[in-house]
C-alpha cells in the first residue's frame, strides 16, 4: 500500500500547520524551480507567532511591516489554504490591493490543491478565481471555503463568517475612509482558532501607518512584526576583491551588524534597480519600520535625520508643576535654566624677574561677585481655532537646543498667557514670541501680567514704502513658514539631538510636502504639527537680533578695593591696568 492511500498516516502531520505545508505545500522558487515550501528566517518569525496563539488558544492578530519579496504572501496563503482544506466549517478569505495580486494567491491556492495526496484532496463544487467551496452538492464534505477578493471591489464576503482573514499590501488599499477594512473585521469572530494577519510595506504616511502605531504602543490586540532585509540569508553577494565600505557602509555595518557581503548585495540592489536612488531602495528594502514609512513618504525632514533623532531623544529630568493655573499638564523640562557665578578677585602687581616684566597676580580677596544667567527664546504655537493644541517651547539663545515644552488643548487665551509668563519668569525672563494669525489677545492679557520681553515683528505693508510698523508676536503665513522650516531642518541636519523630545520626532513622520510646486507643507490628515511650528519659530527668533546672544550679568555687590601695598611703582601698574583685562573666575551652576 503507497503512503498516501492511508489517510491516518498523516494524523499527526494534518493537526499541525507547519508539518502540513512543508511535507505537502508545493510553490514556483524564484529560480524557477518547483518545489516544497521550506520555510525562511522571517517566515519561521511568522510561524512561531501563529503556533504561541494556537497553542495558547488566543485569537490570532498579526500586523507585518516588511520589505519586498519575503515570502510572506506565499505562507500565510498556505497557512490559510490549511485552514480551509484540513478543517470541517472553516473559511479563509484573502483581499487583495488589486486584481492581478489576487489572481496570483488564487494561482497559488491552485497549485497547493492540485498537488496534494490524492488522499488528502478534499471534494469541490466550486473551484475558481472568486471561490474554492470543499462541499458537495445535496450536503456533505467539508462545508469550508476559499474566497478571493480585491479592495475597492465593493462589499467582500457580506454574511459570511470568516476564521482565517488575509489582508494583503493593506498599505495600498483605496479604502480612505477605512469602511472596507472595518466590515471585513466584522466578518472574524474574536474567539480561539481564528485570524486577521495584514502584511505589506509602506506606503507613506496613510492608515497603515497609525494602525502600526498603535499596535507598537499596544493600543490594540494586534502583534507588530517587522522583517528587515538583512534578516533575509539570500540578500547577499560575495564581494569582489579589492572591495571598499564607503562610510555611510561602514555606519550601517556598525549600526545594524551587516556584513560585506549583505552591503555589496545592497550597492549593487541601490545602482542597478533603482538608479542609485537610496531613498527609493529604503521604501522596498528597509532595516527599520521608522526607515520604511520615512522613505516612502514625501517627508519634509530627512529621513536619516529622523532616525538620528529618534537616537538621540531623552526623557525630560522632571516635570514642572503650573501654579499659576489650575491645570492637570505639566511642563516637561529637559534642562533647568542656566546661570553661573562669577567672582572677581584682587589682583597684585608684581615684578617677574623670568619675564623682566610686571604682571598681574590674583590676591586672595574677593572685590566683586556676579550671578549670570543665560537667556532663552519662548515660543508659543496656539491651537487657532481649538482643534489643535496650544504648544509652548524653550530654546536656548547660546547652545541652540530645546530645553523645555508644555502642552495643553483647551484653555482660554488669558489662562494660557498666564502659564506663558510663568514658564518666561522660571526661564531668566526669556523672550516670548507667540503666534498671532487668529488673536492678538494672548499678547493683551501678557502686557496685562506686567511682562515686557516680548518679540515684535518689523511689518511693511508695501515695499516702497521706509515706515515699519512693530507688531507684536509671529504670523505664519506662506511667506514665513518656509525660512522657519527651512532653518530648523539645516540645523537638525547637523545637529539633531538639539530637540531631546519624542514627540516633536513622532510629527517629523508625519510632515509631509503636499504640493513641490508651492512648497506647501503640513501635517498629514489626523495627524498634528503643533511642536514642529512652535520649535521652528522659536530656533528662528532665538537667531534674531531682539534675543540675546550672551549671558546677562548682575553684579550681587562689590567691594571697596584695597591698596596693593606691593606695588612698587604706581605709574606702571597704571599702564599695566590700562592694557590688561581683568580676570575672572566663573563657577556654572544651575538655580532651578
Amino acid at each position: 500500500m503507497s503512503i498516501f492511500e492511508n489517510l491516518e498516516q498523516y494524523e499527526e502531520i494534518l493537526a499541525k500547520p507547519r508539518a502540513f505545508i512543508e511535507n505537502f505545500c508545493y510553490i514556483t522558487t524564484k529560480d524557477g524551480k518547483f518545489d516544497k515550501l521550506k520555510l525562511n528566517y522571517p517566515q519561521k518569525k511568522l510561524m512561531d507567532l501563529i503556533e504561541e496563539c494556537l497553542e495558547n488558544k488566543k485569537p490570532i492578530r498579526i500586523r507585518i511591516l516588511k520589505a519586498r519579496q519575503m515570502g510572506f504572501s506565499t505562507l500565510i496563503s498556505a497557512l490559510g489554504f490549511w485552514w480551509a482544506a484540513m478543517n470541517e466549517n472553516s473559511a479563509y478569505a484573502v483581499v487583495a490591493h488589486k486584481d492581478s495580486s489576487a489572481s496570483s494567491i488564487f494561482e497559488k491556492n491552485k497549485i497547493f490543491y492540485d498537488n496534494l495526496p490524492k488522499v488528502l484532496r478534499p471534494k469541490t463544487n466550486r473551484f475558481n478565481s472568486e471561490r474554492i467551496s470543499f462541499s458537495i452538492d445535496g450536503g456533505g464534505g467539508l462545508r469550508s471555503k476559499i474566497f478571493f477578493g480585491t479592495a475597492g471591489g465593493g462589499e467582500l464576503f457580506r454574511g459570511e463568517t470568516i476564521l482565517f482573514l488575509h489582508k494583503s499590501e493593506i498599505a495600498f488599499w483605496e479604502d480612505k475612509t477605512g469602511t472596507l477594512k472595518k466590515s471585513l473585521n466584522a466578518t472574524v469572530p474574536f474567539s480561539p482558532f481564528t485570524a486577521i494577519i495584514e502584511e505589506t510595506t509602506a506606503n507613506g504616511y496613510n492608515e497603515f501607518k497609525d494602525s502600526w502605531d498603535r499596535s507598537v504602543r499596544g493600543d490594540d490586540d494586534y502583534t507588530p512584526l517587522f522583517v528587515g532585509w538583512n534578516e533575509m540569508v539570500e540578500y547577499a553577494i560575495e564581494p569582489p576583491s579589492g572591495f571598499k565600505l564607503t562610510d555611510k557602509e561602514l555606519q550601517l555595518q556598525m549600526d545594524y551588524d551587516l556584513n560585506d557581503s549583505q552591503l555589496y548585495w545592497r550597492r549593487i540592489k541601490i545602482n542597478n534597480d533603482y538608479d542609485g536612488n537610496e531613498l527609493w531602495f529604503q521604501q522596498e528594502y528597509p532595516l527599520t519600520p521608522q526607515e520604511a514609512f520615512i522613505a516612502s513618504g514625501m517627508g519634509v525632514f530627512d529621513g536619516e535625520t529622523i532616525k538620528r533623532g529618534y537616537l538621540g531623544v531623552s526623557k525630560p529630568i522632571f516635570e514642572k508643576q503650573i501654579n499659576s493655573v489650575m491645570v492637570k499638564e505639566k511642563l516637561l523640562v529637559w534642562e533647568k535654566p542656566e546661570s553661573k557665578i562669577e567672582v572677581e578677585m584682587n589682583q597684585l602687581v608684581r615684578y617677574n624677574e623670568d619675564i623682566q616684566d610686571y604682571e598681574y597676580v590674583d590676591g586672595d580677596i574677593e572685590v566683586a561677585r556676579s550671578e549670570v544667567f543665560a537667556n532663552y527664546t519662548l515660543a508659543v504655537d496656539t491651537s487657532g481655532l481649538g482643534a489643535d493644541y496650544n504648544q509652548l517651547v524653550v530654546w536656548h539663545n547660546i547652545k541652540k537646543t530645546m530645553v523645555a515644552r508644555f502642552g495643553i488643548k483647551n484653555i482660554n487665551e488669558e489662562k494660557l498667557a498666564k502659564i506663558v509668563v510663568e514658564v518666561a519668569q522660571y526661564y531668566n525672563d526669556a523672550l516670548v514670541v507667540a503666534e498671532v494669525n487668529y488673536s492678538h489677545a494672548i499678547y493683551d492679557y501678557i502686557l496685562d501680567l506686567g511682562y515686557k520681553n516680548c518679540y515684535y515683528t518689523q511689518n511693511t505693508s508695501r515695499l516702497d514704502k521706509k515706515q515699519n510698523n512693530r507688531e507684536l508676536g509671529w504670523k505664519t503665513t506662506k511667506l514665513t513658514k518656509a525660512p522657519i522650516i527651512s532653518s530648523l531642518r539645516a540645523l537638525l541636519n547637523e545637529h539633531p539631538n538639539a530637540i531631546p523630545d519624542k514627540s516633536f520626532w513622532y510629527e517629523t513622520e508625519y510632515y509631509v510636502l503636499q504640493d513641490v510646486a508651492t512648497n506647501r507643507m503640513n501635517a498629514v490628515s489626523g495627524h498634528h504639527d503643533d511642536i514642529i511650528m512652535a520649535n521652528a519659530i522659536a530656533f528662528y527668533v532665538s537667531n534674531s537680533f531682539q534675543a540675546k546672544q550672551t549671558y546677562t550679568r548682575k553684579i550681587q555687590k562689590q567691594l571697596e578695593k584695597q591698596k596693593n601695598r606691593d606695588i612698587m611703582n604706581l605709574d606702571i601698574f597704571n599702564r599695566q591696568k590700562s592694557k590688561t583685562k581683568k580676570l575672572r573666575k566663573g563657577v556654572y551652576s544651575n538655580n532651578a
